[in-house]
């Protein structure tokens, strides 16, 4: 196959923000990088501080503030985007929450949103408004590595469905944000690319998959932006960041072109620093997409139209021998008080049995399935490739323990997760929706056991497992001063009533808005 040199030093990656950038040449092959290859940024610094005066604003506190800002012409979209490519280079060394920053590319998005906003074309809302891609998400012309080496020059020549629908909706793209390799795991580690940090304490996961999305939001380097969540990769890293992430309901958004973990688990969604700014972002990726075989018909909803509503009247769960089993102290106490808070506000808050989570939790037919089907998407390549190495272990081992699953198993899998979703579908005939913590812990140390991060994953395997939508609102803090989670649970196509919920708890405590120690300082 021909190859075509492409100079790394265009590329600003994570290599080039921790020291000097590589000069040497990249070969890349030709079939992976398309036609009209866009290249990167040289340096950061040069694409976001040449020729801008400094004022003494803050960067905006939500996508709705800067959306204002850009509309009373207090500021461009231009210079929107250089402040926050500033402030990622002013934290990127510290928090290594991006694989790849699109500088230059941002800045000509930016521009061209500019030219719109001055010939009367607004695309709505997400009009100029910065975000970034989790890297797993096809980027034309941007390399999209899954969180590998096998990939570290992988260039698609089509952008993912859900990058083109935000693009559409007139969003600025910072960059690719770390990720767990193939997204195997939630711990925010990554052995090629390096880990990415918690800006609420350093020495701490951010979580994971989503791991650089999630820091990067927290620590003030963009304003929102996109996730994958196949057992729970967009809510860790909400909790344990202090913001705002939802699962939408499996086939809400499409798929076609975020690399997969497991077909039948995986959904795309939206981590933002707000509720009303995740609903925002989910409003511009939800949409049937015909080249996604899972996708769902739905009719148009408007996700925005209920965050003020209230929750009086709504039935809210919790779970017997489930909801506060085996966590943490200050875990459960933080969710006691957010229930108490939710039934103050008019919710009526109710015991629900679910026969699959009252017992010992078990999780064998879910593993089963994720097993079979990341070996079924990245078996073949793995065993094609005779440098072993290009893979972590835990993706290894992934791919060994699925070799091992029988179609039969897996058959028998799908069979016990359809008689389980039944269990659901009459707890939601008692209940509007289910409130449990996110995690059972806070965001634990980056050098903490595989069997830690095992344990964080209780309260969201089930829900993933069966399909349903869930939200992670932040809730309160520990004793030292870090994140706590709630995780609000509902039934199948009903994000709205979950986001509505979320905001009502949202703006009776304002948890989310108190900032990590680690935040950008850059002024617009």
């Amino acid at each position: 196959m021909p190859s075509v040199d492409v100079d790394a030093s265009t590329h600003l990656s994570v290599d080039d923000l921790r020291g000097p950038a590589l000069l040497h040449r990249r070969t890349v092959l030709a079939g992976l990088a398309g036609a009209g290859t866009a290249l990167l940024a040289p340096q950061l610094t040069g694409c976001a501080g040449a020729g801008v005066a400094t004022r003494s604003a803050t960067l905006p506190g939500s996508i709705a503030e800067a959306a204002r800002g850009l509309r009373a012409r207090s500021y461009s979209c231009e210079e929107l985007t250089r402040a926050y490519l500033r402030a990622i280079d002013e934290l990127q060394p510290r928090l290594n929450a991006f694989i790849t920053v699109t500088g230059q590319q941002a800045l000509d998005q930016a521009r061209r949103l500019d030219a719109e906003l001055r010939a009367g074309k607004d695309r709505g809302p997400l009009h100029g408004i910065p975000i970034v891609h989790k890297d797993l998400y096809d980027t034309q012309g941007v390399r999209t590595t899954v969180g590998s080496e096998f990939f570290k020059d992988r260039i698609p020549n089509a952008d993912a469905t859900v990058v083109t629908r935000m693009a559409q909706a007139g969003v600025v793209s910072l960059g690719k944000t770390h990720m767990n390799e193939f997204a195997a795991g939630i711990s925010g580690t990554n052995a090629f690319f390096g880990d990415a940090h918690n800006p609420w304490d350093l020495a701490r996961s951010p979580g994971g998959s989503s791991s650089g999305t999630g820091a990067a939001i927290a620590a003030g380097l963009c304003l929102g932006g996109t996730g994958s969540d196949t057992g729970g990769s967009i809510r860790v890293p909400a909790s344990w960041n202090n913001i705002t992430g939802i699962r939408p309901t499996f086939g809400r958004v499409s798929l076609r072109g975020v690399y997969p973990r497991a077909y039948s688990l995986d959904v795309a969604g939206p981590l933002g620093r707000s509720v009303a700014d995740v609903a925002m972002l989910l409003q511009a990726m939800v949409g049937h997409d015909p080249a996604y075989k899972d996708s769902m018909k739905s009719p148009h909803e408007d996700f925005s139209r209920d965050l003020k509503a209230g929750v009086r009247g709504v039935r809210i769960g919790i779970i017997e021998n489930y909801t506060y089993r085996d966590v943490d102290a200050d875990v459960a106490r933080a969710v006691e008080e957010a229930n108490r808070t939710l039934a103050k506000l008019g919710a009526t808050v109710v015991p629900v049995r679910i026969p699959m989570l009252s017992g010992p939790l078990e999780y064998s037919a879910l593993f089963n399935i994720l097993l079979y089907e990341f070996n079924q998407i990245l078996g073949p390549e793995y065993r094609a490739t005779e440098n072993k190495k290009l893979f972590g272990p835990i993706v290894q081992g992934n791919i060994v323990r699925g070799e091992k699953v029988s179609r039969e198993f897996y058959d028998k899998a799908l069979a016990e997760r359809a008689q389980q979703k039944a269990q659901f579908r009459e707890v939601f005939k008692q209940v509007d929706a289910l409130v449990t913590p996110t995690l059972p812990t806070v965001a634990p140390l980056l050098s903490a056991s595989g069997e830690t991060y095992d344990r964080g994953r209780q309260f969201m395997l089930p829900f993933s497992w069966v399909g349903v939508p869930s939200i992670a609102v932040p809730c309160g803090f520990d004793g030292q001063g870090l994140p706590i989670g709630m995780q609000i649970v509902g039934d199948e196509m009903r994000e709205s009533l979950l986001l509505r919920i979320a905001a009502a708890y949202e703006s009776a405590t304002a948890f989310h808005s108190r900032r990590a120690p680690v935040h950008t300082t850059v002024v617009l």
